[in-house]
């Protein structure tokens, strides 16, 4: 009888443990996957992250010597990877859009999309960076935080007429 009694009991504790350290190392696997293909993607642009931050499908990062933001988007279909030549950037600015919701007497706003916006001095077209779609990840983790924390980054080493450059 307890030998009977003990192996329902490992079996009922595989049966629980076994899916959960199944996910965890399928999510490692996962997240390592994603790792090699932005590394992958920013070694074939020659760009060497001084900074980097990767969430969901998403890395955006900062190569200090070139001063350039390198930004690749792995959730669609084909890989967006885009480059943004920092000494050349007139202004930047996060655009936030929410959808308001009424429910009854009450009103409801969800933030849908949060870009930052890249305006050039060369004036070439505006380039937009997604840092958050609604309709591609559904939970919200620090996005406006990122997006505020990137925005100084980039002014900070944004053109500006001022910067003298020692010879």
């Amino acid at each position: 009888m307890h030998i009977s009694m003990n192996f329902v009991m490992v079996f009922v504790t595989l049966i629980v443990t076994v899916p959960f350290i199944w996910f965890v190392l399928a999510e490692k696997s996962g997240a390592s996957k994603k790792k090699k293909a932005f590394n992958d993607a920013a070694k074939g642009h020659n760009i060497k992250f001084t900074l980097k931050e990767a969430w969901n499908n998403t890395c955006l990062g900062f190569d200090e010597q070139e001063n350039t933001l390198f930004y690749i988007n792995i959730n669609t279909a084909e890989t967006k990877v885009q480059k943004v030549a920092l000494e050349d950037v007139r202004k930047c600015v996060i655009n936030k859009t929410s959808k308001e919701y009424k429910n009854g007497d009450k009103h409801y706003s969800e933030m849908s999309r949060l870009d930052l916006e890249f305006t050039f001095v060369s004036n070439t077209n505006p380039v937009v960076i997604t840092l958050y779609n609604a309709e591609d990840n559904f939970s919200q983790n620090r996005e406006v935080a990122r997006a505020e924390k990137w925005l100084s980054i980039i002014d900070k080493h944004k053109h500006n007429k001022n910067n003298v450059i020692a010879a």
